[in-house]
């Protein structure tokens, strides 16, 4: 019987303790205009907002992260804005497109960051998808080894041929078909 009684005060005590009233923090603004405010009463409770401790997110890394996320982005809009162009049938750089490769060459090298970059090979519609596939990995072998002969790290580089399937002009005319026989760069992160 003693038990019960004894358990039944310590829940009674519990039950009391549990529901008052939630202390008033409107005074807590107060702490950060560095004011100092005298103990808040309220009801049963104390709050003292004078020590009140107010602690701030360091944000730092997410500004790093944006500033990370603009800077791969202008990288890519500037390996992407770089294109390489072939004469009819041919896969070597011609001595006019030589300044496009150092350019590109010189943009690859400034950033000592881990990426890659595709270098897609396209023809014209003229020949067959296989002629055409070997044409466009030819000409883009022949940037990569030209950009490794400037100084870029051949592990950051990689190849694949669209052959004729990737135009950017569909017209059939021949300064059409001048535009399909190119290079792309794009930045893979």
């Amino acid at each position: 019987m003693n038990k019960k009684l004894i358990f039944g005060a310590i829940g009674a005590l519990l039950l009391i303790t549990g529901c008052s009233k939630q202390p008033n923090l409107t005074n807590a603004a107060n702490v950060n205009s560095g004011a100092t405010t005298t103990p808040t009463v309220e009801g049963n409770a104390t709050v003292n907002t004078q020590n009140a401790e107010v602690q701030t997110e360091n944000i730092q890394p997410m500004n790093e992260n944006i500033n990370n996320i603009t800077n791969n982005q202008k990288f890519a809009k500037k390996v992407s804005s770089i294109v390489v162009y072939f004469d009819f049938d041919k896969y070597n750089i011609k001595k006019s497109q030589w300044p496009k490769v150092e350019e590109l060459a010189k943009i690859l090298k400034s950033n000592n960051k881990n990426y890659t970059i595709r270098i897609e090979g396209n023809c014209d519609e003229w020949g067959t998808e296989e002629y055409n596939y070997a044409l466009g990995l030819r000409r883009a072998n022949s940037v990569k080894n030209a950009l490794i002969k400037l100084g870029v790290d051949p592990k950051k580089l990689t190849l694949i041929s669209y052959g004729k399937l990737n135009p950017v002009c569909t017209a059939h005319a021949k300064w059409c078909w001048r535009k399909n026989r190119r290079d792309n760069f794009t930045y893979l992160p």
